[in-house]
């Protein structure tokens, strides 16, 4: 049987010190032969930067880019190029990460605390820090509020911020610092669809057979890498360099928020919206029907 040849591209959060990747499970899919049971030859290339992975979506060279939702919508409502096969993650919300001598939420009265601006959009964030510590934002702590992730998770590293909501990724690295995570957050902070399956309106139209049989294939493989705890955690120390605490937390916390179902949830994708681009909520379901590849949302 001839193979059909696929590229995937992923990304590594950068900046905070290590590699990462948004979504790691393929390389055990390659080893376990998972791609090969549905007929593709399947390569799994890390590409940094969200400008090269388009442009080798555009050129042809890559079919498939798996990226942060926020950017992937961005770039759809600017171009109207791209569609989305599915979500490998739809949630996976923030933990609040402290400085060590802070040990609950109480301790953080008169102090500061870092929040990228997008997710805290819409966000109970004051309303939860008054009903568990009756601490008034403004009054009884400061909300800074950065551009990105990286710059929350400096400014709490750097001692400007005495916590910081962070995306799990960036608070086991910070735990791995020395910082710590205050367990009585509760989960009300999010950045919606972490991992989008995107590919191109063209690429779409070319090869939607092709694309079908690799969801078909990520959705075993994903299940495949929570199963196998020891080979997942082989891939995850020896390609990208975790220590063994970081490994764990990576399957414990992360790798249990990807959805085998690679379906969009529809509510994220309205949260998403508001996030992105406040502006085009009302139209959410005709953006939806644009954006997303048919069968692929969940309500």
């Amino acid at each position: 049987m001839s193979l059909v040849n696929l590229t995937v591209m992923y990304g590594h959060l950068e900046g905070a010190g290590r590699g990462f990747a948004r979504d790691p499970t393929g390389y055990l899919s390659v080893e376990a032969g998972i791609f090969l049971k549905y007929g593709l030859d399947v390569s799994w290339q890390h590409v940094q930067g969200t400008e090269e992975r388009y442009r080798r979506l555009e050129n042809g060279s890559a079919q498939i880019s798996l990226l942060v939702g926020r950017a992937s919508l961005q770039h759809f409502l600017t171009s109207k190029s791209t569609r989305i096969l599915g979500a490998a993650m739809n949630s996976c919300p923030y933990y609040l990460i402290v400085s060590p001598s802070v040990n609950s939420l109480e301790d953080l009265r008169g102090k500061v605390v870092a929040c990228r601006e997008g997710p805290s959009r819409n966000t109970p964030i004051a309303d939860t820090f008054y009903e568990r510590a009756r601490l008034r934002l403004g009054k009884d702590l400061t909300l800074q509020l950065p551009n990105g992730d990286q710059d929350a998770f400096n400014l709490l590293v750097g001692g400007e911020a005495q916590a910081a909501l962070l995306p799990r990724p960036f608070g086991f690295i910070a735990e791995e610092k020395g910082f710590k995570r205050l367990n009585e957050w509760p989960e009300v902070v999010d950045d919606p669809l972490p991992i989008t399956i995107e590919t191109t309106v063209k690429l779409f139209n070319e090869r939607e057979k092709d694309l079908t049989a690799f969801l078909a294939a990520h959705s075993e493989g994903i299940g495949y890498f929570k199963s196998h705890r020891a080979d997942a955690m082989r891939i995850l120390t020896k390609q990208f360099g975790h220590s063994q605490t970081l490994a764990q937390k990576t399957l414990d916390d992360y790798i249990t928020c990807m959805d085998e179902e690679l379906k969009v949830d529809f509510n994220r994708f309205e949260k998403l919206l508001s996030q992105v681009a406040p502006e085009s909520s009302v139209n959410a379901r005709q953006v939806a029907s644009e954006w997303i590849a048919p069968g692929a949302t969940k309500h």
